[in-house]
């Protein structure tokens, strides 16, 4: 993501989340020294505090929600990690805007988006970019529609779909834009 975001907007300031402390590891191996890249190890959530990450033997299975009928990976550890929202961190790094919003976090979006409730009605985030999952690959998954609700009732719209995978024939995810209505 950090690549695909510096090429496309190569003046931005990227600041990249990771909670696993081995993904991390490799994280900063990776992008370590990169100019205007951060890098941060915790996560984002709708509260502050700690959660246990269930850390899979397939890390981009890693999730706070456990593995359903169309997850794959095996559960390898239980790591506490912590948690920040992006209200809580905007306001200890003293950021005023967030030009793009990029989530995934297999499954847990919705909650990073709660946790940026205050930069939102503030209108310091233009463009949402997440994952999103319709298939049963995590117990307690919120729908699509929950979080097409959360926000455009937020006043974001939709823009597009990009990239859609299927599972057994079916839609299963797909990357999505939303943009706040204010920068239409």
């Amino acid at each position: 993501s950090i690549n695909m975001f510096r090429s496309r907007f190569p003046k931005s300031m990227i600041h990249s989340f990771e909670p696993s402390p081995s993904t991390f590891e490799t994280l900063s191996r990776e992008a370590s020294g990169l100019k205007d890249v951060k890098l941060w190890n915790f996560a984002l959530g709708s509260e502050s505090g700690q959660m246990r990450l269930l850390e899979n033997s397939q890390s981009v299975m890693s999730s706070f929600l456990h593995l359903s009928e169309f997850g794959w990976g095996n559960l390898t550890k239980e790591t506490l990690v912590d948690v920040k929202t992006v209200d809580d961190f905007c306001n200890d790094e003293k950021i005023e805007k967030i030009d793009i919003l990029k989530s995934d976090t297999q499954g847990f979006d919705l909650e990073v988006f709660k946790g940026a409730e205050q930069s939102i009605h503030a209108n310091r985030i233009g463009l949402i970019y997440f994952e999103v999952i319709f298939s049963d690959m995590y117990k307690d998954l919120p729908s699509f529609a929950q979080t097409y609700d959360f926000l455009t009732s937020h006043d974001f719209l939709l823009v597009s779909f990009y990239q859609f995978h299927y599972q057994r024939q079916l839609a299963s995810w797909t990357d999505a834009l939303f943009v706040h209505k204010s920068h239409v």
